[in-house]
């Protein structure tokens, strides 16, 4: 997981008041900008009209870049002000492009694919993992939500509208969210929570209260959370 982790040490770096101009975060920087994918892969079956600036997960994975980190990526590169370099803008605006075309028909995200979410292919015998297909989420839908909120966009943003809407339909009746790509209802949760607060929802709105007196309620006596 070289690009998750390098874009997670970044953001840790930045936010810790290091300096945009400090050689290792310029160098961080620059190792992300060429890891960036500009090949097509099987997400252009769907979406062929779609030009590529995705990242992948790890190396040697053109084929698949995926949302999640992409998002990931681009919350880290503005957070280390890469978009006050014109060259580096350009390869940004490519991967935000890159993230709205990836958006569902139902305003989720998937990690891979668009509207890839038949189900019933998990019956097929050899589907053993049960995980054929590659749905919307609610951490990927709130990761692409968070980064709107970065780049100023609010709620009334079309795609994060869709997306918020999805979210309120998706949302757990004991008021968290499942999160398919970290373990699990913790995870989703504060994906979601961390989005709504970057994007300007009110604080007092029900559904958003709802999470928060739940994850209230399932705090360990020592203080802790654990899924």
């Amino acid at each position: 997981s070289p690009v998750w982790d390098t874009c997670l040490s970044l953001n840790a770096l930045t936010e810790a008041d290091m300096p945009a101009n400090d050689p290792r975060v310029r160098a961080a920087v620059q190792w992300l900008f060429d890891r960036q994918i500009f090949v097509r892969g099987d997400w252009s079956e769907n979406a062929p009209e779609l030009e590529p600036g995705g990242w992948a997960f790890q190396y040697e994975n053109d084929k698949y870049p995926d949302v999640d980190d992409t998002g990931m990526v681009l919350m880290s590169l503005l957070r280390a002000n890469a978009h006050e370099h014109d060259a580096q803008r350009k390869r940004m605006n490519q991967a935000l492009n890159w993230v709205l075309g990836m958006q569902n028909s139902d305003g989720s995200w998937g990690a891979f694919d668009i509207d890839n979410h038949y189900t019933y292919l998990n019956n097929i015998p050899f589907a053993d993992h049960g995980a054929l297909v590659d749905p919307g989420t609610a951490d990927l839908t709130g990761r692409c939500i968070e980064l709107f909120g970065m780049l100023g966009y609010d709620k009334n943003f079309t795609p994060a509208r869709r997306g918020i809407e999805f979210l309120k339909r998706d949302q757990h009746p004991c008021g968290g969210w499942y999160g398919r790509w970290g373990v699990n209802y913790l995870y989703g949760t504060w994906s979601v929570l961390t989005a709504l607060g970057a994007i300007g929802e009110a604080r007092d709105a029900p559904y958003l209260r709802r999470a928060v007196e739940w994850l209230y309620s399932v705090q360990n006596d020592d203080g802790g959370w654990g899924e």
